[in-house]
């Protein structure tokens, strides 16, 4: 019992594949093929059904709970999803002109892009240029190895495909491209509302891929990334069954081509920041002597590169109501990753680099000023409430948002989680959000002494703030000039 192929199972044949039981419930998450009618079957099925069993290449619908859970009983069953799964990529861009050249290093350095299947937001303007027609889509399509019928996703309606209804929004479809690889919400740029709107939206884009990838619009990767980091993130499985392998990427220069990568870059750690004026905690990341051997315990998660199981975008999905936060958005997901049970680990190699200029290109704060500043003061104030450095607003909104995978939010949906607790995060992290206090420890995101970082710093929290601090007063300076002169040019 336990092997089967497609053709076995065409033909509304409803039976367990182990008992043999008219009344299979859930089917394999793996190959979308075999049934069975409860987790004993499963279990009892998998030694002898996992050499028969091979993942499926086209979307499927979304896996129903019971089949995440009982996946999540089998330890060999999650090692097969992250050595083997299908790797579902977020990405929000806002007007960048960096979006086309990241999704081509995306696919030209990795080993199965045939397993990449991309959920973009695009929130653009006519005159910010079409990212993705023309030329720039038939890149893509050859770097996926699509031939021009493959293309054509069978799902796709003409005008596009629904999204669920938001609560106080207008309706808002998605497009799906290149046979369903790319699937795309577009929206003017006036119409956003800052990363946590869209990385929520591009989440309403998963189809029940098994792994999820979280990046940003500017980026460039090492050969071979995906492989190698299935490899880590099969490493920190073994320390958590909830494990997100996440990190800052070391910088690459603007105008870098898609084939090339930085060489001899060692791997990085995220380490708290400092406490910014809105009494926020910024992240930041910290260059390491040497790679390590195997990723290691993280405090600090990146929204610009996280790796794990799809199960935490049901689990911890982004809060549509964090309008225009942008500070703050990373150290929030931090905690209420840590309080719902997972587990982070920085990658003991580089896998990414990221563009770490901003003047190349629009950004919120610049653009809607007035509406930044209100909206985002709105998000920090739900901030601080989870996290104990402030009051919740005394009002909220009770609207039921859709979730991944066609469920509606509960009231507690966008809350911290309760298998850890807020405190239980400040003492491993060494940090208090209401006393506005970091400790070495956190300083060093971790790492046991100074003398893993290429760069050692004494002081202790002054110190760095005031080095921080100092560092983006050049940074706005900097921009400030280049601006000038460029305006002055006109004149």
């Amino acid at each position: 019992m336990g092997a089967h192929t497609a053709d076995s199972e065409k033909g509304g044949d409803n039976n367990c594949n182990f008992c043999q039981a008219p009344s299979a419930m859930f089917r394999c998450s793996r190959c979308k093929i075999a049934k069975f009618c409860n987790a004993t079957c499963f279990q009892s099925a998998w030694k002898t059904h996992r050499s028969n069993c091979y993942v499926q290449d086209d979307p499927t619908p979304t896996p129903t709970v019971d089949e995440r859970v009982y996946a999540r009983q089998s330890g060999e069953q999650s090692q097969s999803n992250i050595a083997h799964g299908r790797i579902f990529v977020s990405i929000a861009a806002y007007c960048d002109p960096e979006l086309t050249e990241t999704l081509k290093s995306m696919l030209h350095q990795c080993k199965r892009p045939d397993l990449l299947y991309v959920g973009l937001v695009w929130q653009g303007d006519v005159e910010d240029g079409e990212p993705l027609s023309g030329e720039g889509l038939d890149d893509l399509r050859r770097l996926w190895h699509i031939d021009a019928d493959g293309a054509v996703d069978p799902h796709e309606h003409g005008t596009g495909n629904l999204i669920p209804e938001l609560p106080g929004e207008a309706k808002m479809r998605s497009q799906s491209l290149l046979g369903g690889r790319l699937r795309m919400i577009r929206m003017q740029a006036g119409d956003a509302r800052g990363p946590c709107w869209a990385r929520y939206l591009a989440q309403l884009l998963w189809r029940g891929e098994e792994l999820y990838l979280q990046l940003d619009s500017h980026m460039r990767f090492v050969p071979a990334w995906d492989e190698e980091a299935r490899c880590q993130l099969m490493m920190c499985a073994k320390h958590s069954s909830k494990p997100v392998l996440c990190s800052y990427g070391r910088a690459y220069p603007l105008g870098m081509p898609y084939t090339e990568t930085p060489t001899n870059l060692t791997a990085c750690l995220n380490c708290a920041g400092f406490f910014d004026s809105n009494n926020v905690l910024n992240i930041r990341y910290r260059s390491l002597v040497r790679d390590w051997d195997e990723p290691r315990a993280s405090f600090f998660w990146s929204a610009h590169f996280s790796f794990s199981s799809a199960d935490v975008i049901r689990e911890v999905p982004y809060d549509p109501r964090l309008r225009m936060l942008f500070f703050g958005e990373e150290i929030l997901m931090t905690v209420r990753l840590f309080t719902n049970g997972w587990d982070l680990f920085s990658p003991c190699s580089g896998l990414v680099f990221h563009l770490w200029q901003r003047d190349y290109r629009r950004v919120y704060a610049d653009d809607m000023r007035e509406l930044y500043r209100d909206l985002s003061h709105s998000s920090r104030k739900r901030l601080h409430g989870l996290l104990g450095s402030g009051a919740l607003p005394f009002f909220e909104e009770t609207y039921r948002w859709p979730l991944p995978g066609g469920s509606n939010a509960g009231p507690d949906a966008f809350e911290l989680g309760s298998y850890r607790s807020l405190a239980e995060y400040e003492e491993a992290a060494g940090v208090s959000f209401r006393n506005r206090h970091l400790s070495d420890f956190a300083l060093r995101g971790g790492a046991p002494s100074e003398d893993f970082f290429m760069t050692q710093e004494e002081g202790g929290q002054a110190a760095v703030e005031m080095q921080c601090r100092g560092d983006m007063l050049r940074m706005q300076e900097s921009k400030r000039k280049r601006v000038s002169g460029f305006n002055h040019s006109f004149t």
